[in-house]
């Protein structure tokens, strides 16, 4: 499983502050539908973001634990636990997502926002986020699949051609939510809901998140082997639409609830 360094856990930090995914963050607790009293698992927590908003939610009885397998992950989501005062209901830990070290039946749901496509085995993952939930739990899983990435630009092939070197380098499994209903049968759980929704920019915002990830691609692309000038022209040509019109991403994501 990939981990991520001090450099990474910032970008991440950055990426997961846009407006965009703190609506993403706000639609999936609406799915997760987290109780007062409940006890959950945030699966590579990164940053902390979602496991405190869903402490405020289980308050009252309630506790989450989050793990990554990453310790700069691991320490900055015990710095922003404290930051935001939920240390009384987040604990913070390493953690491996194919060997959760926790009894049989421990949760009464399992989180994992953009975690498993960078699992090499993913379906152990899967069979350890089932066994540790209760009877009656639920698995929520959100994951993109990388095909259904746009970015408006000059070279339409080549966009894609970037993005593809993006899915090839960065992930295990870019392409998950196409699988993820047979993961979750053959852990013995039953899938409840499958939903789509996309991140939509109109407008050129340099701390947006599609703005956020075009350094990211760039990376992976020049690590790919793609040809230096090229990816620098095609970087140059995103970051430049900064006029009415010019600007559009979209990607589409998927929010998965599997229950037991």
């Amino acid at each position: 499983m990939q981990t991520f360094n001090a450099a990474d856990v910032a970008r991440l930090d950055r990426a997961y502050s846009t407006p965009q995914i703190v609506d993403q963050r706000r639609r999936f607790r609406s799915t997760v539908a987290a109780r007062p009293g409940e006890v959950g698992l945030d699966v590579g927590c990164g940053a902390g973001h979602l496991a405190c908003e869903l402490a405020r939610e289980v308050a009252a009885g309630g506790r989450m634990v989050a793990i990554d397998k990453s310790p700069q992950s691991v320490e900055a989501s015990r710095a922003r636990v404290v930051k935001e005062g939920v240390a009384d209901t987040v604990e913070v830990q390493a953690g491996d997502a194919t060997a959760l070290e926790f009894p049989d039946e421990t949760f009464d749901f399992v989180v994992a926002v953009q975690v498993y496509s960078f699992v090499p085995n993913v379906a152990r993952a899967i069979e350890e986020a089932a066994r540790v939930l209760r009877k009656g739990g639920r698995l929520l899983v959100l994951e993109s699949d990388w095909d259904m990435c746009i970015w408006k630009s000059k070279d339409p092939a080549f966009t894609r051609c970037m993005i593809a070197a993006r899915a090839e380098t960065q992930f295990a499994h870019a392409y998950l939510p196409r699988d993820l209903h047979q993961y979750f049968r053959s852990a013995g759980l039953t899938l409840a809901a499958a939903h789509a929704f996309s991140i939509v920019e109109t407008r050129y915002d340099p701390e947006s998140y599609g703005a956020s990830v075009i350094g990211i691609t760039r990376d992976s692309a020049l690590k790919h082997g793609m040809p230096a000038e090229a990816v620098a022209a095609w970087e140059h040509d995103l970051r430049s639409r900064t006029a009415e019109g010019e600007w559009f991403f979209c990607l589409d994501r998927f929010m998965f609830t599997a229950t037991k």
